[in-house]
């Protein structure tokens, strides 16, 4: 067979799609999910094309990131050979914003009926390529607010729908022209971008106007008796947002209808109740009347239909009495007789509100039947004006049962005791159940009467007045606060000024002891003087005179404080801690108290730490020798009696005191009391000799003097006189601080001797030697002396006397001839 040459042919091979948005905000990063989500997609099934056969191949460019794409789609003929087809393309952002960011909040403002008001904003295309804009939504959205909604581009301004060039602009304006009443609203303005949902901006606005309406157009009345007449409560609404006056057409209410009142004026979302009242003068089945109801700045007038019979019908000998407390109930009962053969449906009239009963009863044939009747008063009587009413009864069988009402209201019960209890200088508040048995808004003012005599150390309080809407409840508020603990009672009266109507509570309020008012914390150094200042309120408007008393010996306040009325005093306090303590901190209570506000518990967190004022007394004295000085301090220990303060030195071998303990009288004040300890010095070696002095009182603290005393060489002694032929015991005390061998000898040693030359003396012992004078001949003549010297030296250490020479003492000797 001849071989047959296959060749397809493409249109293209190679395409690059223009910028496309991406369908997020923002680029997406490589390592995010989705990120590599292939952008192209091609549509082409494998099968077979016959000569001359052409087949479109569809691809789809949705790119998701912010970046530019390529692809390389290779298209096989018959596993021959391919044809690849290079496909390439880039995001791009999808950014259409306001011009300003100012503008997305758009106020039109809140106008009246008849104004206008138009705002206008600008819409930036900031893609690279064209956008479909669409805001047929979000004019739907604000119709129903009367704004109008329209773009600059579009014919005649209208068409909420363009489409924008890259960085092209188009002017939206929004016009508010109301006709009606409008609620304040802020609705979003919703745009849709190529098919893409975009919050622009919120449109803000409202409109004022009157909305003033009867709560009913038709108020039938029913059958009344003739001469006598029936009430009904009509109410007037104005649930708009301006007051205005109202008039009503008297030449349309006829001779049998009345109403009250006439005219009058209706404020923003309140209410007027009229009272229609029909008082038939001739017998009618059929009496109506049609008065029009007109508002002042209303073009039309609201139209109201009256209508009542007028039937003949005489009531009993006697009224049936009712009584009962204001606002609660009591009932009474008719007998209806049925004399037919067939069941009687009754539908009795009831000529006053305060009465009610069933709207319909049912009598059998031939059956006797009691209808009960309920007084439920809603304002309170006088013996000489008692609610005065009537129930009608218009039988089957044309005859109809009239009886009069008389109804007696007494003064309503306690609404309830309510009892509280917080503690003294705190806040309470008591919360009492208000109630509106009315369809109207009712507004109480309210009375607070205080058992006894008022204390104005005690705080019973709230608002004057309370509005409480139709049939609802609401919670009153009332502040008690008490400086002391005690018992408050008090009726709490809510009254409505009107009617006279009223509610009472009996209210019980116990302040129980005060809590700590406040903690101070206060941080001193031992013997360390520090100040706090306390504020101390009166609210009354005499002085007051408050005790001051603490429970810590070691803070100082004055006995008393005056503050004036209606004023506030600073009461100073000084705290001097003698002692650190085992606690690290520790407690105290300032309590301050007066007749007239009770008393006031301030916490003080005292926290001592320990001196830092160590002093130290230096002292210099040659071996053998010894030197005072006096160690001061001030005693600032309170009481009735002295303090015995014990004085110790910690090592005791060259410093000594002349007494172990000093008595110290109480101190007077914050300025304390100086004490004066006597400290002798006695070295034992040579060099710089240190010890530490401590006086202390378990409470009234401890003091500490460092000791610093430098001992010398031993000094010279003498002349010492020696008769000739005779001898003299020199005195010599062992100041080392151990037991050391002494060796002494005289010069000139013909005349001078010593009788025991080496002698081991005890530490700190005294001890003698004989020192003897025997002239030679020839010394001199009689009458005339010869000098000599005593020298001992002490064979002992370095350690021990202080020197790497042996220490001498030098005594000189005078002999007589």
């Amino acid at each position: 067979d001849d071989a047959i040459e296959h060749y397809v042919e493409l249109a293209w091979e190679r395409r690059q799609f223009s910028a496309e948005p991406i369908p997020g905000a923002g680029a997406v990063a490589d390592d995010e999910p989705g990120a590599m989500d292939e952008p192209f997609e091609v549509e082409l099934a494998p099968g077979v094309l016959q000569p001359g056969e052409k087949r479109e191949i569809v691809i789809s460019y949705r790119p998701r990131a912010l970046m530019m794409h390529s692809l390389e789609v290779p298209v096989q003929m018959n596993g021959l050979y391919s044809v690849t087809l290079r496909l390439s393309g880039e995001g791009c952002e999808l950014k259409c914003e306001l011009a300003s960011s100012a503008m997305q909040q758009v106020h039109l403002g809140t106008l009246h009926t008849g104004e206008e008001s138009r705002k206008t904003v600008t819409l930036i295309n900031r893609s690279r390529r064209a956008l479909d804009l669409d805001l047929t939504d979000a004019a739907a959205m604000l119709a129903p607010s009367q704004v109008e909604l329209s773009l600059s581009k579009t014919a005649g301004g209208v068409v909420p729908h363009t489409t924008l060039r890259p960085r092209e602009a188009v002017e939206v304006t929004f016009a508010f022209r109301p006709t009606r009443r409008v609620h304040a609203f802020s609705t979003e303005v919703i745009s849709v971008l190529s098919s893409r949902v975009r919050p622009l901006l919120i449109v803000h606005g409202a409109c004022q106007a009157m909305e003033v309406r009867l709560e009913t157009e038709a108020v039938p009345f029913g059958p009344v008796v003739l001469n006598s007449r029936a009430t009904r409560r009509l109410n007037l609404e104005n649930n708009g947002d301006i007051g205005t006056n109202f008039q009503w057409a008297s030449e349309g209410l006829g001779e049998h209808f009345t109403i009250a009142p006439l005219s009058g004026y209706i404020g923003p979302n309140e209410d007027v109740a009229f009272e229609v009242m029909f008082a038939p003068t001739q017998l009618s089945r059929d009496l109506f009347a049609r008065p029009l109801l007109k508002i002042e700045g209303q073009p039309v007038a609201l139209p109201l239909s009256l209508s009542g019979m007028c039937v003949d019908a005489e009531a009993q000998d006697k009224p049936i009495v009712f009584r009962a407390r204001v606002r609660e109930r009591a009932t009474q009962s008719v007998p209806i007789k049925n004399t037919a053969l067939s069941t009687w449906t009754v539908k009795p009239v009831i000529g006053n509100g305060q009465w009610e009963g069933d709207e319909v009863m049912e009598i059998a044939a031939g059956e006797t039947k009691s209808y009960t009747i309920t007084y439920r008063p809603l304002t309170m009587t006088t013996a000489e004006a008692p609610h005065v009413g009537s129930i009608f009864f218009p039988l089957p069988d044309g005859r109809a049962v009239l009886h009069n009402l008389e109804g007696h209201s007494d003064p309503p019960a306690s609404a309830g005791t309510v009892t509280v209890e917080c503690a003294a200088q705190t806040r309470k508040t008591i919360l009492l159940k208000v109630d509106n048995w009315l369809k109207t808004m009712q507004r109480f003012s309210v009375a607070v009467e205080r058992a006894g005599v008022e204390d104005g150390a005690v705080t019973l309080k709230g608002h004057d007045f309370v509005d409480v809407p139709p049939n609802q409840s609401r919670e009153y508020a009332l502040l008690f606060h008490a400086y002391k603990e005690g018992t408050t009672n008090a009726d709490v009266t809510f009254t409505n000024e009107k009617t006279g109507e009223y509610i009472k509570y009996a209210v019980v309020a116990k302040a129980t002891p005060a809590a700590v008012v406040s903690t101070i914390p206060l941080a001193a150094t031992v013997r360390q003087l520090v100040m706090h200042a306390v504020d101390v309120e009166n609210p009354l408007e005499t002085s007051v005179t408050f005790t001051v008393a603490c429970d810590a010996t070691d803070v100082t306040v004055p006995p008393t404080i005056e503050v004036g009325a209606g004023t506030t005093a600073v009461l100073q306090l000084g705290w001097r801690p003698l002692v650190v303590g085992s606690q690290p901190e520790r407690s105290a209570t300032l309590t301050l108290s007066a007749p007239e506000l009770g008393g006031f518990a301030h916490r003080l967190l005292l926290r001592a730490s320990p001196a830092v004022d160590t002093r130290t007394l230096h002292f210099r004295a040659g071996l053998g020798a010894s030197q005072s000085q006096s160690f001061r301090f001030t005693s600032f220990l309170r009481g009735t009696a002295p303090a015995v303060y014990k004085c110790a030195i910690k090592g005791g071998a060259d410093f000594e005191l002349d007494a172990k303990d000093v008595s110290v009288p109480p101190a007077d004040g914050s300025t304390g009391n100086e004490v004066t300890v006597e400290v002798r010095f006695e070295p034992s070696k040579l060099g710089k000799l240190t010890d530490t002095l401590t006086v202390s009182h378990p409470e009234g603290g401890e003091y500490i003097c460092n000791l610093v005393g430098l001992g010398d060489e031993p000094g010279r002694h003498g002349p010492i006189a020696i008769k000739s032929g005779g001898n003299v015991s020199v005195p010599f005390k062992n100041v080392l601080a151990a037991s050391v061998e002494f060796v002494a000898s005289c010069s000139p040693a013909t005349m001078f001797t010593v009788a025991k030359p080496k002698e081991t003396i005890a530490a700190r012992k005294p001890s003698a030697f004989s020192i003897a004078f025997k002239p030679v001949e020839g010394a001199g003549a009689p009458g005339g002396e010869v000098r000599g010297q005593l020298t001992v030296v002490a064979n002992a250490p370095e350690a021990v006397t202080g020197s790497a020479t042996p220490l001498r003492w030098v005594y000189y000797l005078r002999g007589e001839l």
